[in-house]
C-alpha cells in the first residue's frame, strides 16, 4: 500500500516492442539544440582564443560526461514512463518543491531573446534589438500553438534549424580554416592533462560543466523521451494542443514492467536507440559543433589579438568574416549565430515549461502537495503546459527592457552547478536501487557516473567557496 499522501505504486505492463531505429531518434536533436548555447558560442571560443587549442580535450570530456548523464536520465524514464521529478519525489518527497523553484530561478531570464535581438538587428539592418527579441518570442508562440502535439512541433522544427545551422557552420569552416589549424586543434583534443598555470579555473570548470546542455536541462531528457513515447512512455499520452488537437488524460505516474526474458530483450533494443540518439547526434555532432565554433574563433580572433567577452565573441567574429568575405560572410555568420540562439531559446523555454507543468500537474493529482494545488485538480496537463509557455514568454518579454539583476544571475549560475552536483549521485542511487537488476547500469557506467559526480560536487564546492570567501 502506498504511504498516505505519497505517490501510488507503478502499474505493470509489458514493455512495447521497439520500432525501427529511425523512429526512435529525435531527442538527441533537441538536446543538441540546447548544447549549441553558452558553452559553444561564448565560453569555449573565449577560452580557446585566450588560452589556445590545447584545452579542447576538456571540452571532449565535458560532453562525454553529459552523454552518460543523458543516458542514465533516459534509462529511468524508459523503464518507468515517469519524468525524473516524479521519480525523485518518490524517494525524497520535498524534492518536488526544490526542482520547481530551481527550474524557475535558472531559466526564467530572457538572456537568449536579448542576444537574438542584437544579432537579428545586425543581420537585417533595421529595427531595435528589443523589437527583434519580441519577434523571436512571438515566433515561438506561433510555432508552439500551430501544431497538435507540443513535442512533435519542437522536434520537427529543430530538425530543420539545427541541420541548417550545422551546414552553415561547415561551409564557413571550409572557407575559414586550413589544415595547419585543424591538425593543431585535433592534437588539442588528445592533449590530456594540459591546463595553463594562469588560466581562470572557475571559467574553465564552468565551460566543462556546460559543454552540452548543463544545469537541469539534462533532466528534461526524461520528459522529452516520455512525450516521444519511448519505452514505457508509450503508455503515457502526449501533451496535445487543446486548441488544435483532442486532449486526452495523462497519467500523473508511470508504468513499469517485469524483467521477463522477452521484456529484457526489448529493453536492450530501446537502450540501443538511446545510445545511437545521444551518441551520434548529441555527442558526436555536438562535439563537432563545439570544436568548429571554438577553432573558428581561434582562427579569426587570435591573429587579431582579440579576446572578447560574452556575446561579443559572435559579433566580432561576424565583423572579421565580413572583412575577409564581404557582406555574404558577415550575413552568413550572423544567420548561423541567430539560428543557433533561436534553437537554444526555444528549447530552454520548452524545457522550463515542461518541468514546471510536470511538477505542478503530478503533484496536483497525487502526492503530499495535493491540498496546496487543489485549484489544479481538474486542469489537464495540456492546459497547464500551454498556459505556462504563454506565461513564460510574456514574463520574458516584460523582463527584456530591464537589466537582469546581477545577484539573481549569480544565484542562477551557482544553482545550475549545484543541481548537477545533487542529481548526478542521485541518478546512480535511483537506477541501481529502483530498477530491476537486469536493466540496471553496467559496472563501467557506474564507475564513469561516480567520477562525473565527484567532478560536479567539486565544482559546486569550489564555486560556493569562491563566493563566500
Amino acid at each position: 500500500m502506498p504511504e498516505k499522501n505519497f505517490y501510488p505504486p507503478l502499474d505493470k505492463k509489458d514493455l512495447p516492442k521497439p520500432p525501427h531505429w529511425t523512429k526512435a531518434l529525435g531527442v538527441g536533436v533537441v538536446v543538441m539544440g540546447l548544447a549549441i548555447g553558452t558553452g559553444e558560442l561564448i565560453l569555449w571560443p573565449h577560452l580557446i582564443t585566450k588560452w589556445g587549442l590545447g584545452l579542447l580535450w576538456l571540452a571532449l570530456l565535458g560532453i562525454i560526461a553529459q552523454y552518460f548523464i543523458n543516458q542514465e536520465v533516459a534509462r529511468h524514464a524508459i523503464a518507468t514512463g515517469e519524468g525524473f521529478f516524479t521519480s525523485s519525489a518518490r524517494v525524497i518527497r520535498q524534492s518536488a518543491i526544490f526542482w520547481l523553484l530551481a527550474a524557475i530561478l535558472l531559466y526564467i531570464w530572457p538572456g537568449w531573446a536579448s542576444s537574438i535581438g542584437t544579432i537579428l538587428k545586425e543581420l537585417f539592418g533595421f529595427g531595435s534589438h528589443l523589437m527583434w527579441s519580441w519577434v523571436s518570442f512571438a515566433l515561438i508562440l506561433v510555432l508552439t500553438f500551430s501544431g497538435r502535439i507540443a513535442y512533435n512541433v519542437l522536434e520537427k522544427s529543430l530538425k530543420i534549424t539545427v541541420p541548417a545551422f550545422f551546414v552553415l557552420l561547415v561551409v564557413i569552416s571550409f572557407f575559414n580554416l586550413n589544415w595547419t589549424i585543424i591538425s593543431q586543434a585535433v592534437r588539442g583534443v588528445f592533449n590530456f592533462g594540459f591546463i595553463p598555470q594562469d588560466v581562470d579555473i572557475n571559467v574553465l570548470l564552468s565551460a566543462v560543466v556546460f559543454a552540452g546542455a548543463g544545469g537541469m536541462l539534462n533532466l528534461c531528457v526524461s520528459l522529452w523521451y516520455r512525450d516521444k513515447q519511448i519505452g514505457m512512455g508509450a503508455y503515457i499520452n502526449q501533451i496535445t494542443n487543446p486548441i488544435t488537437g483532442r486532449a486526452e488524460a495523462v497519467s500523473p505516474v508511470g508504468v513499469t514492467f517485469d524483467p521477463t526474458e522477452e521484456n529484457v530483450k526489448r529493453w536492450k533494443g530501446w537502450m540501443k536507440f538511446v545510445r545511437i540518439d545521444q551518441g551520434i547526434i548529441f555527442l558526436l555532432l555536438g562535439f563537432i559543433t563545439l570544436f568548429l565554433l571554438a577553432v573558428n574563433a581561434y582562427a579569426v580572433l587570435s591573429p587579431q589579438g582579440i579576446v572578447p567577452e560574452g556575446l561579443k565573441v559572435a559579433v566580432v567574429q561576424a565583423e572579421i568574416f565580413g572583412k575577409h568575405w564581404g557582406v555574404v560572410g558577415y550575413k552568413a555568420f550572423l544567420a548561423m549565430a541567430g539560428l543557433m540562439l533561436f534553437s537554444v531559446m526555444w528549447t530552454v523555454i520548452d524545457a522550463l515549461t515542461r518541468m514546471v507543468s510536470d511538477i505542478l500537474y503530478t503533484n496536483s493529482q497525487v502526492g503530499p502537495y495535493q491540498k496546496y494545488l487543489k485549484f489544479l485538480k481538474h486542469t489537464s496537463l495540456h492546459k497547464i503546459y500551454y498556459v505556462t509557455i504563454a506565461l513564460v514568454v510574456i514574463i520574458g518579454a516584460l523582463l527584456l527592457p530591464f537589466k537582469q539583476p546581477l545577484t539573481l544571475l549569480v544565484i542562477s549560475a551557482v544553482l545550475g552547478g549545484l543541481t548537477m552536483a545533487i542529481y548526478t549521485p542521485f541518478l546512480i542511487y535511483l537506477n541501481n536501487t529502483r530498477l530491476p537488476k537486469p536493466i540496471r547500469p553496467s559496472l563501467f557506467t557506474n564507475i564513469v557516473m561516480v567520477f562525473i559526480s565527484i567532478f560536479f560536487i567539486y565544482f559546486a564546492i569550489r564555486v560556493i567557496y569562491n563566493y563566500l570567501v
